[in-house]
C-alpha cells in the first residue's frame, strides 16, 4: 500500500510537467512546433487540438523577439491561454506563425506571417475532438510598393482511447507586392500535415505524411515542393516515482523539389530521454539522440553523401514554484553572457544558464 502511494505520489509531481512550453519537448528530442506523438505535454495541441480536453486551465508565454521564424537559438515572442468551460475547452494563442521560405519572406522582400492568431475549441462527447483556426494578416504601404500578407488554417483532431487522428491544413498564405515590383506574389498551394498513432502494451505507434507547395511569381515562376513521411515508436517508461525514460525511433524520408531538380533524405533517428524530479522544486531532463543504418541524402545530381556528426545533445529543468513554472533548455548558449543565440557548445554558463524560456502558470 505504502508503494502504491508513493507512485501515485510521484507520477501526480511528473504529470505537472504535462503543463509545459516548447523548451522541454525540444531538451527530450521532440518537435518543438508540434509537440510529441508519445509525450505528454500540452505543446501537442498544435499537432491534435483535442488533446487540449487533458491540458487545460493555464496560460504560457513564450520569450523571444519579434522574428517570423522559430528556433533554439532564435526563438520567437508567443503564448496565449486554454481554459475549460462546462464539458467543452477553449484558447487563444498569439505568435504561432509558420516561418516557411524565410530566404523570400523576409520582411525587406516579401512580407511573411506576423500577429497571427489561434482559435482553439474542443469537447469531450466520449469521443475527445478538437478544432484550431489559424489567421494572419498585415500590410506595407510605407515602401516604393504596398506589400501585405494574410494567412488561413485549419486544425482538426480525434483522440478515441488509445489512438488518435489530425489533420493540419495551411489552405491559403499569399504574400503580394515586393520590392521590386507591385505585382510579385508569394503563395503558398493548400498544404497539410495527417497522421495518427496509436498506444499498445505502453508503446506507441505513430505514422504522419506532410505535403507543402509555394510559388514565387517575379519575372518568372519558380515553385518549391516539399513532402515527408515519418513512421516510428515511442516509448515511456517507469524508472521511479520521480523519474522516467522515453525512448523513440523514427523512420523519416523527405523529398523537396526545386527546379534544379530532387533531393531526397533518408534518415533513422534513434532518441533517448530522461526526466527526474531534482528536488521538489527542480526537474531536470535531457537526451541525446543519432541517426542510425540509414542516414543518406541524395542530391540533385543522383550523389549520396551521409549526414556527419548527426548526433544531438539537449538538456533543460523546469524550476517550479507552484502553479508556476520556468522551463528552459540548457546548452545552446556560450559562456559569454552576450552570445543568446550561439550554436550548442556543451558550456554550461552560470551567468546565462537557461534559454528557450517559457514560463506556464496553471489555473
Amino acid at each position: 500500500m505504502k508503494r502504491q502511494t508513493l507512485v501515485i505520489a510521484g507520477l501526480a509531481l511528473l504529470s505537472t510537467n504535462a503543463f509545459a512550453s516548447k523548451a522541454r519537448v525540444e531538451a527530450l528530442g521532440q518537435d518543438a512546433a508540434h509537440g510529441s506523438e508519445y509525450i505528454s505535454d500540452s505543446r501537442n495541441v498544435f499537432r491534435n487540438p483535442a488533446v487540449l480536453n487533458d491540458t487545460k486551465n493555464y496560460l504560457v508565454t513564450e520569450w523571444g523577439t519579434a522574428a517570423s521564424s522559430d528556433s533554439a537559438t532564435a526563438p520567437r515572442a508567443e503564448g496565449g491561454f486554454f481554459r475549460e468551460a462546462g464539458s467543452f475547452a477553449y484558447g487563444l494563442y498569439l505568435g504561432n506563425s509558420n516561418g516557411l521560405d524565410t530566404t523570400n519572406r523576409n520582411g525587406t522582400n516579401f512580407l511573411n506571417q506576423v500577429n497571427a492568431m489561434d482559435l482553439f475549441f474542443a469537447g469531450d462527447m466520449g469521443v475527445k475532438w478538437g478544432a484550431k483556426l489559424h489567421f494572419a494578416s498585415s500590410k506595407d504601404e510605407t515602401g516604393t510598393f504596398e506589400k501585405k500578407n494574410s494567412a488561413f488554417g485549419l486544425g482538426l483532431g480525434a483522440v478515441m482511447g488509445a489512438a488518435e487522428a489530425y489533420i493540419d491544413l495551411t489552405l491559403s498564405d499569399k504574400s503580394t507586392g515586393a520590392t521590386a515590383s507591385a505585382s510579385h506574389e508569394w503563395k503558398q498551394k493548400p498544404s497539410f500535415l495527417l497522421g495518427g498513432s496509436y498506444a499498445w502494451e505502453g508503446t506507441t505507434f505513430f505514422a504522419n505524411y506532410a505535403s507543402s507547395k509555394y510559388e514565387v511569381k517575379t519575372t518568372s515562376t519558380a515553385t518549391t515542393k516539399g513532402s515527408a513521411i515519418n513512421v516510428g515508436a515511442g516509448r515511456t517508461m517507469e524508472i521511479n516515482p520521480t523519474a522516467r525514460i522515453y525512448t523513440d525511433v523514427t523512420l523519416k524520408l523527405a523529398t523537396d523539389e526545386v527546379a534544379a531538380g530532387k533531393t531526397k533524405t533518408t534518415k533513422l533517428p534513434v532518441t533517448l530521454g530522461v526526466e527526474a524530479e531534482a528536488t521538489s522544486w527542480l526537474t531536470l531532463r535531457g537526451s541525446v539522440s543519432q541517426n542510425v543504418i540509414l542516414n543518406d541524402t541524395k542530391n540533385t545530381a543522383g550523389k549520396k553523401s551521409s549526414t556527419a556528426n548527426s548526433t544531438d545533445v539537449n538538456a533543460g529543468a523546469t524550476l517550479n514554484f507552484g502553479k508556476l513554472k520556468v522551463d528552459g533548455v540548457i546548452g545552446t548558449t556560450d559562456s559569454n553572457r552576450a552570445a543568446t543565440t550561439a550554436a550548442e557548445k556543451g558550456v554550461l554558463a552560470t551567468d546565462n544558464l537557461l534559454t528557450r524560456v517559457g514560463v506556464t502558470y496553471m489555473f
